[in-house]
């Protein structure tokens, strides 16, 4: 059977340029399974892209499809029709599922009883016949979508659709997708020609592009930009400094790309630079230009059309009135002090039930005093100044005009005002991490304020019951979860996250004595933050679950700093051969007890320890309680299970010659009592019980 080559384009109004090549992919990976779905033979599919048109190259495919002869097993006969005889819903609708007559189905006998059966001959399709119904399924339902219609048809999809070319190697296939015609022709560039290209062939698809100026594949319209960069950089000796994001958007924005050069006064050098990235890369999508790694007064710029003095030029002009908004806003905000109005806050709401960001603000200098009290006896910790000048910027000219400046200009800010640079630092860090990249705040005290603030967010959400969703994330709950768990994970708080929880839930109640208490929601959001935890340590730290429940499960009070500590111990031992008898032994002790069936305390009876054996082990346990509380308390977990591996051999021992389940209660019980001490101790770290190799 010989195979040809499929060409789907679709051409379209401009298409949105970031994450075009996601979208791309998800059409391809629709197309792959519709046609697995439908029996269609083919070895490959190429995907391209430009923002007028999406490209898919099918290589191989079968133009004949072959659908193999099948017996499908329905329903019980005896299900199929009813006491009179009748023919039931269930076998009715077996029956039309394959579009036969009840009757036309085959009876077959199966283990003593009878079923209707399917059988479905051999089918011979031709591809063209289908191919315009499995490539609109393609279409569909595509994840994550906006979708638009245009005209007076029910079409709807990401764009506007206007013109569809589908060729079998040098066949045009005909029919409608989205009830538009397919066409036998594609278009140059638009901005240019917009005339017809008639194919004759798929071959000559491409080189009749490139003759037009039109570059299908988005990986050489990217080296394209870059080589231009690299080249401009080396004649001015400017940074060779190329934005990865920027790149895989403005590539996106071109069929074929022309780079250039702009410039903007140098006075705007003294805006901060997350202003100049703000206006000149993400609102207008230029490249930033660094020389001796600062930014320069030039940017690169993409057009799709030939460069003239004009077009570089009329950039120019968009930049600089920007520029000048955000040097006149910054004045603005410099001459009021935004330092001097934290009752302004009062007028801003956090959330509607939870109060207003000046609220927010006392609850979180509340709880980061309680963590420098308890925790910490550093008299230089600057958390609570910090706290309460950090959400100040949301007032200013800037960050009203710019949201995601906050932070960033409220530092900037507290610099030129002559602030105490940690405070000024701890401003613009405590909203970090803002996502899995971003790096945790670089002193404890930002990292405190951070810790705080988030988990005031997220105890707050959990205590209104608008908890997360598949949906719905009211104010990013996921997003400040991962952020201070990222952080409790990297620095030692010294804080039981559930107290903190806790803590965090009084102090709302005492700023709202209508929100009534909530245990349940208490309860769901501590759930919540352990079940983030462990995945973080399964996903992030590709840790073993078991391992992670060890540690995680046993205790209501999580530390997750610990927690890693502890989780790390208990790997590297689980593989140390010296280290086998402590898992046997912890599980057998575990096993025992819970065959027991007896809940049986820890205290033992030394007069009743009759054989040599269990007086050693009882011994032996006493001569290293001092040590393991130790170790606990200095968090050295190392050396408590070493400690506990002291005690094997006469463990081990203790098994072989003692019956455990003797006779006597008060001897029986006065040896679970034995195991039940030990199996605690088992548990002091992680719950070994649980581990085996």
């Amino acid at each position: 059977m010989s195979k040809k080559n499929l060409l789907f384009e679709i051409g379209l109004e401009d298409l949105p340029s970031k994450n075009l090549d996601i979208f791309s992919e998800k059409i391809k990976n629709n197309i792959e399974k519709n046609f697995n779905k439908n029996n269609i033979d083919f070895s490959s599919i190429d995907n391209y892209f430009t923002n007028i048109r999406l490209i898919f190259l099918i290589n191989d495919i079968n133009e004949i499809i072959t659908t193999e002869k099948k017996t499908i097993k329905g329903p019980p006969f005896d299900k199929c029709y009813d006491e009179n005889n009748n023919p039931s819903k269930t076998g009715l609708g077996f029956a039309k599922k394959y579009n036969v007559k009840l009757e036309d189905l085959s009876k077959v006998k199966v283990d003593g009883k009878e079923y209707l059966f399917y059988e479905q001959s051999e089918i011979i399709t031709n591809l063209v016949d289908v191919l315009p119904k499995i490539l609109e399924d393609s279409l569909k339902n595509i994840e994550e979508q906006k979708k638009m219609r245009w005209g007076k048809t029910n079409t709807s999809f990401i764009r506007p659709i206007r013109w569809l070319l589908l060729m079998l190697d040098n066949k045009h296939v005909e029919g409608k997708i989205f009830d538009i015609n397919i066409t036998k022709h594609t278009f140059g560039d638009k901005s240019l020609s917009n005339k017809k290209i008639n194919l004759g062939k798929i071959n000559n698809y491409f080189d009749l592009l490139n003759n037009e100026k039109i570059e299908i594949n988005q990986n050489l319209r990217k080296k394209i930009i870059q080589d231009e960069i690299k080249l401009i950089c080396s004649e001015k000796n400017f940074d060779e400094k190329i934005d990865s994001e920027i790149l895989n958007e403005v590539s996106n924005m071109a069929e074929y790309p022309y780079l250039y050069l702009g410039s903007f006064p140098e006075k705007y050098l003294e805006l901060p630079e997350e202003v100049l990235k703000y206006v000149i890369q993400d609102t207008q999508k230029y490249f930033l230009v660094y020389k001796n790694g600062k930014i320069s007064n030039y940017f690169f710029g993409v057009s799709n059309v030939k460069i003239n003095k004009k077009i570089v030029e009329g950039n120019e002009r968009v930049i600089n009135p920007r520029l000048d908004d955000a040097k006149f806003f910054i004045s603005k905000d410099l001459s009021s002090n935004i330092f001097s109005k934290k009752e302004f806050l009062k007028r801003v709401i956090f959330h509607k039930k939870l109060g207003s960001v000046f609220d927010k603000v006392e609850r979180i200098s509340n709880m980061s005093s309680h963590i420098i009290k308890k925790s910490f006896s550093v008299e230089n910790l600057k958390c609570e100044e910090i706290a309460n000048v950090c959400k100040l910027d949301l007032m200013s000219s800037m960050v009203v005009e710019i949201p995601k400046l906050q932070g960033v200009m409220g530092s900037y800010y507290a610099t030129k005002l002559g602030l105490d640079e940690k405070i000024a630092n701890g401003i613009k860090e405590h909203y970090a991490p803002k996502n899995p990249e971003d790096r945790i705040p670089s002193s404890m005290d930002a990292q405190i304020v951070s810790t705080v603030d988030k988990l005031d967010t997220v105890v707050g959400i959990f205590l209104v019951n608008e908890k997360p969703t598949g949906t719905r994330d009211p104010l990013g709950i996921r997003r400040s979860t991962n952020g201070l768990l990222k952080i409790l994970l990297q620095v030692n708080l010294k804080i039981n996250l559930n107290e903190l929880v806790d803590l965090s839930a009084n102090l709302i109640y005492k700023n709202f004595g209508k929100l009534k208490k909530n245990n349940e929601a208490l309860a769901e959001c501590n759930s919540f933050l352990k079940e983030k935890l462990i995945l973080i340590l399964k996903e992030n730290y590709e840790f073993d679950e078991n391992i992670i429940f060890s540690v995680i499960s046993p205790s209501n009070e999580i530390n997750p700093f610990e927690s890693l500590k502890k989780i790390k111990i208990i790997k590297s031992i689980l593989g140390n051969t010296d280290y086998d008898d402590l898992f046997a032994n912890a599980k057998r002790v575990s096993n025992i007890l819970k065959k027991s069936n007896e809940n049986v305390s820890s205290k033992i009876n030394k007069n009743l320890l009759r054989e040599s054996s269990e007086k050693i082990l009882y011994n032996a346990i006493n001569e290293i309680e001092a040590d393991l509380q130790l170790s606990l308390k200095e968090n050295n977990y190392a050396k408590y299970l070493e400690k506990l591996n002291n005690l094997n051999t006469d463990i081990k021992t203790f098994f072989e010659e003692v019956m455990i389940n003797a006779n006597e209660e008060d001897i029986r019980i006065n040896r679970l009592a034995l195991l039940t001490t030990i199996n605690n101790y088992y548990k002091g770290v992680a719950d070994i019980t649980i581990l085996s190799h």
